[in-house]
């Protein structure tokens, strides 16, 4: 009896370890572990690009017509835009702003930034 209550007390505390990270609300995880993501700059940007990323896979996918993707890749694109100029961003010599404000590398060429 002691051995369930000890296994169960261990795996609860090893899922809970597991799931932190993806409960944990407005958190981004970094190289050196967990950092709050606070800006809203940073929060719209992400929310454009993602959604610039689902749209395209819903063309490629069939699910989208094309001229809906191109209706709504104008509007995404200059939400995009208007989020990474409002906030610091990192930009490839090559291949111009990348996504990744904290960017060390270029997440396309490979390049340093």
């Amino acid at each position: 009896m002691t051995a369930l209550l000890l296994g169960t007390f261990l795996a609860l505390g090893a899922l809970s370890y597991v799931l932190y990270p993806l409960l944990m609300n407005n958190a981004a995880v970094t190289e050196g572990g967990l950092q709050r993501n606070d800006g809203a700059q940073q929060t719209n940007r992400n929310q454009a690009i993602d959604a610039l990323r689902e749209i395209e896979f819903d063309r490629a996918t069939g699910k989208l017509s094309d001229n809906d993707y191109d209706s709504l890749k104008a509007s995404y694109t200059e939400r995009a835009l208007a989020a990474m100029r409002a906030g610091e961003m990192a930009v490839c010599e090559v291949c111009g702003p990348r996504p990744e404000a904290d960017a060390r590398f270029c997440s396309r060429c490979g390049r340093a930034l």
